[in-house]
């Protein structure tokens, strides 16, 4: 990818995403865990908090003793204080909120990013473009995919093994980087929200790709199968311990990068090639072939 078309696009694109109005205003704001925020009444003295969200939801505030706070929007919050104020303490309260420090909904970069990392959302959720940007711009060696797996950081897992879990992950969400980049396409612009992890591919983990190809869904062994010429898909389901009970070989499907960056999908009955009733299906470096699993 060539960054020298690149770094003259990304400022265009994201005047136009805040264009679109993806920016959300402080009011809309959902706080959470973790949040320092604080909390006075216009034209009065008393009482004042500032505080930070507890890992419970809350915070104390006066007399009122602790209040849930997290998973209610600025806006939500504020009308609820003011209601219980005025039901017993003050006349035409005027609740003040403001947000010091955001530090609830989190999001990792990492790959082929210039300033990989944490980051911490003034907003309910950010964009792919804003998030690059955010973190200086892909690198000089970032490839034509990212993913983002959505929720990632909610869970147990290594954040440090995420990168060999990507390909077998059923949660990712595949972005074709060179469309967004280059094309300017906005399409490709996904969502980004707290607990995302997102990674920028680089060209050298791509070309590894395509170096194997992957199993997932219902096999019993999942993951990647080196790539040889001649290997079909049954045999590659063969090599990844064939199907398990509850597989539906006839609805597998092959996705298949295209050279412009596109992907193919490939519908195949695999119980049928397996009986002689349809021709085995050769696969190509790089192909994902997905058995669902049924529902019976």
């Amino acid at each position: 990818m060539s960054l020298s078309r690149f770094k003259f696009v990304l400022p265009a694109l994201i005047g136009i995403s805040l264009a679109l109005g993806l920016a959300r205003g402080q009011e809309d704001y959902v706080l959470g865990a973790g949040d320092r925020i604080k909390i006075s009444l216009v034209g009065e003295n008393d009482p004042t908090t500032e505080t930070i969200i507890s890992p419970g939801g809350t915070v104390t505030f006066w007399v009122l003793g602790d209040l849930q706070v997290a998973g209610k929007s600025v806006s939500e919050f504020k009308s609820e204080l003011t209601r219980i104020l005025s039901e017993k303490y003050f006349q035409n309260p005027v609740v003040k909120l403001e947000i010091l420090d955001y530090h609830s909904k989190e999001v990792v970069i990492q790959g082929a990013i210039k300033l990989p990392g944490n980051y911490f959302l003034d907003t309910n959720w950010t964009t792919l473009l804003k998030l690059i940007s955010r973190a200086g711009s892909v690198s000089a060696d970032a490839g034509t995919v990212a993913y983002i797996i959505p929720g990632y950081l909610n869970t147990v897992k290594n954040i440090k093994e995420v990168g060999a879990q990507l390909p077998n992950d059923p949660n990712r969400i595949e972005i074709n980087l060179k469309k967004l980049l280059l094309d300017g396409d906005l399409q490709e612009d996904r969502p980004v929200y707290g607990g995302d992890f997102v990674f920028i591919a680089s060209i050298g983990s791509e070309e590894l790709s395509l170096n194997y190809v992957w199993l997932e869904g219902a096999v019993k062994a999942p993951g990647k199968i080196p790539y040889q010429p001649g290997l079909t898909a049954l045999s590659a389901v063969i090599q990844a311990g064939d199907f398990t009970d509850y597989a539906s070989p006839n609805k597998a499907v092959i996705h298949r990068k295209n050279s412009d960056g596109s992907t193919a999908t490939i519908k195949l009955k695999l119980k049928n090639i397996r009986k002689g009733k349809k021709p085995d299906v050769p696969l190509q470096p790089g192909d994902r072939l997905t058995i669902p699993t049924s529902i019976f």
